[in-house]
């Protein structure tokens, strides 16, 4: 008997049949060629999710209109020669047993047409883009007909393409179907009209109308929609509960259930870990009770004992995941297996939203192959089949890059013996799980897959030169870690001063001022914060979690706020006091002191290549690597990269 008898037992949407209920929600990845394509990278991506076990892969939004892309490298299904691109992918998901369909958009009065082609963009209304801020133009009759036109025709190159059905996006309040049904954006008044549950309604209905006009009855059609908004003036539950069975009448088979609206950084869609988990099960309930057709539950459902809970309960009858399959696409095969305990957690460090903007693609920081599959050939413990690999691989240091380049070297069926000189593994990431408890899972999943693997850990054992070369190595991968480089301030020998950020250890005191914004230092703070004390944060820098993109960095300054910490940065600290910190503020032309009773130089973490280079000159025919934070700091994203990296290339 299963442990997950309701996530893995088989499910049908309309005509189609799945193999479980697990759903791959769709998300932007920005892996499309120039065309707008699926590429090489795109069907690599999905093949890995098809062959973990998902029961459905919903391919991300994929436009109707190829002039009016919502992203650069998005998918479009808007021109007749995209089918043949869009079967190769289909044929390769298939071969793997999942099920496929994309989820087709048309971005509205938030795509790029302005930017990339010089269109004006359409919308219910004259509204910003939520991208770039640039007006819409307020879409006519005769645009919207024609929109509609485009719908059935991408329909039918959607059946051509030998997809197994289609998600219809109507949700968060944006694009083309989203905004119109958006009180707030709509501001129509005609028949059309935002002021009525039927104005704002009529354009989904005629786009399914549209549709089922051309795939049938039998070809499955799903529709995305945000079952509360969570913005004032927006759609709550009941009313989206209350248009359900109209949605049904004009041919959705399945409802897809998400909540909020869009914003610059996807803040009430792709939610951080302070919203809570499975915060829109409870409008996918709402919508369940109120018609006969199935409803996906999606948000947050990133352990697998919830989401089987919910299904469990009755609040849905599919589960939707998105980062928890970036991060283990083999997921729903660990759970049929009864191996829970190696799935790898989502961390929701927001990464894969901003490395969008940073790389123009999504990543992951615990799963370096999301994305890279291709290139990446060494994936996953493969050690227990086939003969030992000829190399013999030291790792130094067992942090987070050291764990992952051996776990993987290990993999690869390379000889593997690492040295860690302390007497426990986990380095920096120990702490990192401390301030950010989402961490403490890839701690202890990498802790487990290294005591399983047959990695030779050695505690106790510092990496020197000569214990290096004792073992007659082929590579030698260095991950012990950066140096801690401390800010050189008067007073900075005061009994009051902490050093660092030991976390074993709290600075005794109600004011504590935090000098330094590397993202340990914020946690820090919000940690110190929690325990109830009054917290000020110095920086000559000018944002905090320089390291981080704008969405992650975007929770810490709101959760500072929630905290009550105080941020000044910009800034000059000139020295430290018995009382406090004298410092002098962004664009003032005085000094001013900070009361504290206890002052933290947090420090910046920078490469420490001193073992590398000694091990180098040591062992001059033999590779030697610098890996994670050795290199500068790197967080878990680049402990991660770097050992993937590497390890491929051995």
């Amino acid at each position: 008997m299963t442990a997950f008898p309701h996530l893995l037992s088989p499910g049908r949407i309309g005509s189609m049949e799945l193999r479980n209920r697990i759903v791959m929600s769709p998300m932007e990845t920005m892996y499309g060629t120039p065309e707008g394509l699926p590429s090489d990278r795109t069907v690599a991506y999905f093949v890995a999710r098809a062959a973990g076990g998902a029961g459905l892969i919903t391919v991300g939004a994929t436009g109707i209109d190829p002039l009016h892309p919502e992203t650069p490298g998005g998918l479009q299904i808007g021109t007749a020669d995209s089918v043949a691109a869009h079967r190769r992918l289909v044929d390769a998901v298939h071969a793997h047993g999942a099920r496929i369909q994309p989820q087709i958009v048309h971005a509205g009065p938030d795509g790029l047409g302005p930017e990339m082609h010089g269109v004006a963009s359409l919308g219910p209304s004259v509204i910003p883009s939520y991208l770039t801020g640039r007006p819409s133009a307020e879409a006519t009759q005769q645009q919207i007909t024609a929109i509609l036109h485009q719908y059935r025709a991408a329909a039918l190159r959607v059946r051509e393409a030998g997809y197994d059905g289609l998600e219809l996006h109507a949700a968060h309040g944006y694009m083309f179907l989203g905004s119109f049904l958006a009180p707030q954006r709509n501001r129509r008044g005609d028949r059309y009209r935002g002021t009525s549950v039927e104005g704002r309604i009529r354009v989904v209905l005629e786009a399914l109308t549209a549709i089922r006009a051309e795939v049938g009855s039998d070809f499955p059609i799903t529709l995305r929609i945000s079952g509360y908004e969570r913005v004032a003036g927006g759609r709550p539950v009941g009313e989206t509960a209350a248009v359900a069975p109209l949605l049904v009448q004009a041919g959705v088979d399945a409802f897809h259930v998400s909540g909020g609206v869009i914003d610059r950084l996807v803040t009430g869609m792709v939610n951080a870990a302070d919203h809570g988990d499975g915060l829109n099960v409870g409008a996918a309930a709402a919508v369940r009770e109120a018609v006969d057709v199935p409803v996906i539950a999606v948000g947050r459902l990133h352990d697998p004992v919830l989401a089987e809970q919910v299904l469990a309960d009755g609040r849905a009858d599919f589960v939707a995941m998105g980062r928890p399959l970036l991060a283990d696409p083999d997921l729903p095969r660990k759970l049929a297996a009864g191996e829970v305990s190696r799935v790898r957690m989502c961390i929701s460090c927001e990464n894969c939203i901003d490395t969008l903007e940073e790389k123009l693609a999504a990543e992951c920081a615990v799963n370096p192959f999301t994305g890279h599959e291709a290139e990446l050939s060494t994936r996953g413990p493969s050690w227990r089949a086939g003969p030992v690999g000829t190399r013999r691989v030291v790792v130094a240091g067992g942090g987070p890059a050291g764990l992952e380049a051996a776990r993987l070297a290990a993999g690869a069926r390379h000889e593997v013996v690492l040295l860690e000189r302390s007497t426990f593994l986990g380095g920096a990431l120990v702490d990192a799980a401390a301030v950010h408890p989402e961490n403490g899972s890839y701690l202890r999943w990498l802790l487990a897959e290294v005591q399983r693997s047959p990695v030779d850990v050695r505690l106790g054992v510092p990496a020197t030169p000569d214990t290096v070369s004792d073992l007659s190595p082929d590579v030698v991968l260095v991950a012990t870690g950066g140096h801690l480089e401390l800010p050189a301030i008067e007073g900075a020998d005061l009994p009051h001063v902490t050093r660092g950020l030991p976390l074993d250890r709290l600075p005794r005191g109600r004011r504590v001022v935090v000098v330094g914004t590397r993202l340990a230092a914020v946690e820090y703070a919000e940690e110190l914060a929690r325990d109830g004390r009054l917290v000020s944060i110095l920086s000559a820098g000018r944002e905090i979690a320089p390291e981080f993109g704008l969405k992650r960095r975007t929770e810490h300054m709101d959760r500072l706020d929630r905290l009550g910490v105080t941020v000044h940065v910009g800034c000059i600290v000139e020295r430290i006091t018995p009382a406090g910190v004298v410092y002098l503020p962004a664009n003032a032309a005085a000094s001013k002191q900070l009361p504290a009773d206890a002052v933290v130089l947090a420090g910046e973490v920078v490469a420490d290549l001193t073992l590398h280079t000694a091990i180098a000159a040591r062992l001059p025919a033999v590779v030697v690597h610098a890996i994670g934070d050795a290199t500068g700091l790197g967080l878990i994203r680049g402990a991660t990269a770097d050992a993937a990296r590497v390890v491929a290339g051995l």
